[in-house]
C-alpha cells in the first residue's frame, strides 16, 4: 500500500492536470468561437459554426473517456492492493500460529535433551569414579612391585659391591707384591732374606713400603729445589703479563669511548634529520590547509552540483587509500618481521654470552678442583710420610750382607748420574719453553695490535686455535654464528633502507595522483558548469516552446476569426491558407525541436540516474574508509605499543651488558687471584725441588765419606739409596704436576685472549644494534608522521562526503521537479497532438 500510493497521487496530480487544460482549451474555444451576430449572417457562418461546435463536443468527450479510462485503472490497483495486503495479513497470521508450534516444540525437545544430558551426566560420573578406583589399585600394586624391585635391586648392587671390593683389594695386594718385586729386580735388593714376596703377608708389606718411600723422599727434597726456581720464572711471566693486560684494558677503555662519542654524534644527526622532517611536514600541514581552504571556497562557489563530481573523486582516493593501506600494512608486517628477527638475534647474542659465562666458570671450576687436587695430593704425602716412618721404625731389626750393597751403592751412583743429566736436559727444554712462551708472548701483542685493522687475521687465528684445542671449536662454530646474524642484520638494514626509499617514492607518486586528481576535479567542475549552461538553456526553449504554443493558440483564434472572414474576401483566402501552411511548418519545427529536447533530457536522465548509482558507492566507500581508519588507528597503536616494547628490551639489554661488564671485571680479578695462587704454588714446588737437590748433594757427599766405613755406614747408604729411589717417583709426579700447570697457564692464557676478543665483538654487536634501535626508532617516528598526516586527512574527506550527502537529497528533489516538468509536457504535447 505504501509502495503504490505516490503512484497513485501521480495519477491523480496527471489526472487534475489533463483537466485543466482540458477547461482552459474548452473555455478558450467558446471565448474564440463567439464572433459578433450582428456582422456575419450568412449560410456558410451556420455551418462553420455547427462544424466547431461538434468539434469541441468530441474533444470533450475524448477528455471524459480518458478520466473514466484513469480513474478504472486507479480502481482496479487500489482492488488489487487490497487484496496483497489481506493475503500478507493472512500469511503473518499463519507465519505466527507456525511459529508458536514450533517454539512449543522446541520447548519439549529442550526438555528431553536436557534429561537426557544429566543422565548420562550421572552415568559418566559413575564410570569416572570406579575407573579413579581402578587406577588407585593399580597405581598401589605398581609401587608395591616397584618398591620390591628396587630391594632386590638394592641387594644385588651391594653384593656386586663387596665382590669389586674383595676383587679389588686383591689386586691392589697384587699390584704391591709387583711393585716390590719390580723394585727389587730394579735395584737387585732382598727386603726379606727369609721369605719370598709373592707369599709376604700384609702386615710384612708395611716394612717394605717404608724402605722404598724413604728413598722417595730424597728425591722429592731434590725436585722441590727445581720446583722454586720455575716458580721464580713464574712470577717473572706474570709480572709480563699483567703489564700486557693493563695495555689492553687501556686500549679498550679508549676504544669504547671513541665509539661513545661516535654514538653521540649519530644520535645528534639524527635529531637533526628528524627536526628537519618535523618542519617539512609542518609545511605540508601548512600547503594542506591552504589547499583546504582554497577548496572550501571553491566549494561554497558550487554547492548545488559539486555531489557528483565529488562523489567520483572520492571514491578514485578511497581506491588509491586502499592500496596505500595495504602497501602500509605489508611495509608494517615486514618491519614487524624484522624486529622479530632482530629480538630473535638480540637472544642468540644473549645465550652466546651466558655460554661464555659458564664456560668461564667451567674454567674456574677446573682450576678450583686443581687446587683441592693439589692440596688432596700434599695431604697424602705427609700421610706417606708418616707411614715411611712407621716402616723406618719396623725395617730397623733387617740386615743386609755388604757385598751386595757396595754393588747396589755402584748402581744407584751410575743411576744419580743419568738423573743428573736428566734433569740438565729437563732445565735445558725448561728454558727452551720459557723462550717459546715469551716468543708466544710477542706474537699475541702483536695479534692484539692487528686485530683492531685486520679481520683476515681474526681467521688465522681462529684456525690455530681450533688446531690447539677442540674444545675452542663449539666457541668458533658460535662466532660464525654470530657473524653471520651480523650480515643478516646488516642485510635487514639495507632492505629496510630500500623499504624508506620505497614508501618515499610511493608518496611522491600519491602527491602526483593528487595533483592529477585535483585536476580532474577541476575537470568535472567545469563539465558541471557546461550542464548547468545547458540545462538553463533547455530553460528558455521551454520557455521559448510555451510561448510558441501561446502564439500557435493565438493563431487559431485568429484562423477562426478569419475563416469567418473569408466570406467577405474569397481574395484573401489564399493568402491566408499560404499563412496557414508556414503556420504549420513552424509547428513542426518547433516540435522536432521539442523532441530532440526530450532525447535530451532522457540523456540528462540516464546521467543522473548513474550519479546516484556513483553516490550510492561513495557512501559504500566512505563507510569502507571509515573502517581502514579504524583499523590504522589500530594498527598505529599496536607499532606504539612494539615500540615501547623494544625500547624496555633496550634498556634491559643495556642492564645486561652492564652486568657483563662487571661480570668481566670480576672474572678479571678471580683470574688474577687465581694466578696467584699458581704462583704460591709453584714457589712451593721450587722450594721442595731446591731441599731435594740438597738433599741429593748430602747424600752423594755422606756416601763418598761412608764407601770405606764401617756395616753400620753401609746400611745408612743403602737406606739413603732406597730414599733416592722413592724420591724418583715423587719427583716425576712432581714434574708431571709442573708441566700440567705450565699447560693449565698457557690454556688460561689463550682463554683470556679469546675472552677478550669476544669482549670485543660483543661490543660491536651492541653498537649495532643500538645503531639499528635508532634506525627503527626514526622509522617509526616517520610511520607515526604519516599516520597524524592521514589522520588529518580523515576529518576533511569525511566533511566533503557529509556535504556531498547533503547535497544529494537536493540534487533529488531537483531530479524529481524535473520529472514532473517532463510529465507534464509530455502530456501536454500528447493532448496537443489530440
Amino acid at each position: 500500500s505504501g509502495a503504490a500510493s505516490p503512484f497513485l497521487n501521480n495519477r491523480n496530480v496527471l489526472a487534475s492536470s489533463i483537466l485543466s487544460t482540458v477547461m482552459e482549451n474548452s473555455a478558450s474555444s467558446r471565448t474564440g468561437s463567439s464572433p459578433p451576430n450582428s456582422v456575419f449572417c450568412s449560410k456558410y457562418e451556420i455551418h462553420t459554426d455547427s462544424e466547431k461546435k461538434n468539434m469541441n463536443g468530441a474533444g470533450k468527450e475524448h477528455t471524459e473517456n480518458i478520466l473514466e479510462e484513469y480513474s478504472q485503472k486507479g480502481r482496479d490497483v487500489q482492488k488489487r492492493l487490497n487484496e496483497t495486503t489481506e493475503l500478507r495479513e493472512q500469511q503473518k497470521i499463519n507465519l505466527r500460529l507456525i511459529i508458536a508450534d514450533l517454539q512449543t516444540k522446541l520447548m519439549e525437545v529442550q526438555l528431553e535433551r536436557d534429561a537426557l544430558q544429566d543422565t548420562r551426566q550421572k552415568e559418566s560420573q559413575c564410570q569416572e569414579n570406579v575407573k579413579i578406583q581402578l587406577k588407585n589399585t593399580v597405581q598401589e600394586l605398581e609401587a608395591a612391585n616397584q618398591l620390591q624391585e628396587e630391594m632386590l635391586r638394592e641387594a644385588d648392587s651391594r653384593t656386586e659391591h663387596l665382590k669389586k671390593m674383595v676383587h679389588s683389594h686383591k689386586e691392589v695386594l697384587l699390584e704391591l707384591r709387583g711393585i716390590l718385586m719390580d723394585y727389587e729386580d730394579s735395584t737387585g735388593k732382598k727386603l726379606y732374606e727369609h721369605e719370598n714376596i709373592t707369599s709376604l703377608h700384609i702386615q710384612s708389606l708395611s716394612t717394605a713400603f717404608a724402605d722404598i718411600l724413604r728413598d722417595l723422599d730424597s728425591e722429592v727434597s731434590y725436585l722441590k729445589e727445581k720446583v722454586v726456581l720455575v716458580e721464580e720464572k713464574l712470577e717473572s711471566l706474570k709480572k709480563d703479563s699483567q703489564t700486557q693486560n693493563q695495555l689492553l684494558l687501556q686500549q679498550h677503555q679508549n676504544r669504547i669511548k671513541q665509539l661513545i662519542s661516535e654514538h653521540e654524534q649519530e644520535v645528534a644527526a639524527l635529531t637533526d634529520k628528524a627536526n628537519s622532517a618535523h618542519c617539512y611536514a609542518n609545511s605540508i600541514k601548512a600547503r594542506w590547509r591552504s589547499f583546504s581552504i582554497e577548496q572550501t571556497r571553491n566549494q561554497n562557489s558550487v554547492l548545488a552540483h559539486q555531489g557528483s563530481h565529488l562523489e567520483s573523486t572520492v571514491s578514485q582516493l578511497r581506491s588509491e587509500l586502499r592500496e596505500a593501506k595495504r602497501m602500509y600494512e605489508d611495509k608494517v608486517e615486514e618491519l614487524e618481521k624484522q624486529l622479530h628477527l632482530a629480538q630473535s638475534e638480540v637472544a642468540e647474542a644473549q645465550t652466546e654470552q651466558d655460554q661464555c659465562s659458564q664456560e668461564s666458570g667451567n674454567l674456574n671450576d677446573q682450576i678450583h678442583q686443581l687446587l683441592a687436587e693439589l692440596h688432596k695430593k700434599d695431604i697424602e704425602l705427609s700421610l706417606e710420610k708418616e707411614q715411611n716412618k712407621r716402616f723406618w721404625d719396623r725395617s730397623t731389626d733387617n740386615s743386609i750382607t755388604i757385598n751386595h750393597l757396595r754393588k747396589q751403592l755402584d748402581n744407584k751412583n751410575i743411576q744419580l748420574q743419568c738423573m743428573e743429566n736428566t734433569v740438565k736436559e729437563m732445565r735445558t727444554e725448561c728454558c727452551r719453553q720459557m723462550e717459546r712462551q715469551m716468543a708466544a708472548v710477542k706474537e699475541k701483542k702483536e695479534s692484539i695490535g692487528r686485530i683492531s685493522s685486520l679481520t683476515v687475521q681474526l681467521e688465522s687465528t681462529k684456525e690455530t686455535l681450533c688446531k690447539v684445542k677442540e674444545d675452542l671449536t663449539a666457541k668458533q662454530i658460535n662466532l660464525e654464528t654470530a657473524e653471520k646474524t651480523l650480515s643478516t642484520l646488516t642485510a635487514c638494514l639495507q632492505e629496510k633502507e630500500r623499504a624508506l626509499e620505497d614508501t618515499s617514492k610511493e608518496i611522491k607518486k600519491l602527491h602526483s595522483q593528487l595533483g592529477s586528481r585535483m585536476q580532474e576535479l577541476q575537470h568535472l567542475k567545469n563539465e558541471e558548469d557546461r550542464l548547468h549552461n545547458v540545462q538553463s538553456e533547455c530553460e528558455t526553449l521551454k520557455l521559448q516552446v510555451l510561448e510558441k504554443e501561446r502564439i500557435i493558440e493565438v493563431f487559431q483564434k485568429q484562423i477562426d476569426n478569419m475563416t469567418q472572414i473569408v466570406g467577405q474576401s474569397s481574395r484573401t483566402a489564399g493568402a491566408m491558407e499560404v499563412e496557414k501552411s508556414q503556420f504549420i511548418k513552424e509547428i513542426n519545427d518547433w516540435k522536432l525541436k521539442v523532441e530532440e529536447l526530450k532525447v535530451a533530457k532522457d540523456e540528462k536522465e540516464a546521467r543522473i540516474h548513474e550519479l546516484e548509482a556513483r553516490l550510492s558507492e561513495l557512501e559504500l566507500e566512505k563507510v569502507k574508509l571509515v573502517n581502514t581508519c579504524t583499523e590504522r588507528l589500530r594498527a598505529l597503536n599496536d607499532t606504539k605499543l612494539e615500540k615501547d616494547q623494544l625500547m624496555n628490551e633496550l634498556q634491559a639489554s643495556r642492564s645486561e651488558l652492564a652486568g657483563l661488564g662487571e661480570g668481566f671485571e670480576d672474572l678479571k680479578r678471580d683470574y688474577q687471584g687465581k694466578i696467584e695462587e699458581l704462583k704460591n704454588t709453584a714457589n712451593r714446588l721450587k722450594m721442595q725441588l731446591k731441599s731435594a737437590q740438597a738433599e741429593l748433594e748430602q747424600t752423594r757427599t755422606a756416601l763418598k765419606t761412608m764407601e770405606g766405613s764401617d756395616g753400620n755406614a753401609m746400611k745408612v747408604a743403602v737406606g739413603m739409596q732406597k730414599q733416592i729411589t722413592a724420591k724418583r717417583g715423587q719427583i716425576d709426579a712432581l714434574q708431571s704436576k709442573i708441566k700440567f700447570l705450565e699447560e693449565a697457564m698457557t690454556n688460561a692464557a689463550k682463554e683470556k685472549h679469546y675472552l677478550r676478543e669476544e669482549n670485543s665483538k660483543l661490543s660491536q654487536d651492541l653498537s649495532y644494534v643500538t645503531a639499528e634501535n635508532t634506525k627503527i626508532a626514526g622509522e617509526l617516528e616517520i610511520l607515526r608522521s604519516q599516520s597524524k598526516h592521514l589522520k588529518e586527512k580523515i576529518p576533511k574527506m569525511e566533511t566533503a562526503l557529509d556535504k556531498a550527502s547533503m547535497q544529494f537529497p537536493e540534487c533529488q528533489c531537483i531530479i524529481q521537479c524535473q520529472e514532473q516538468q517532463a510529465m507534464r509536457f509530455r502530456l501536454q504535447h500528447t493532448l496537443d497532438v489530440k
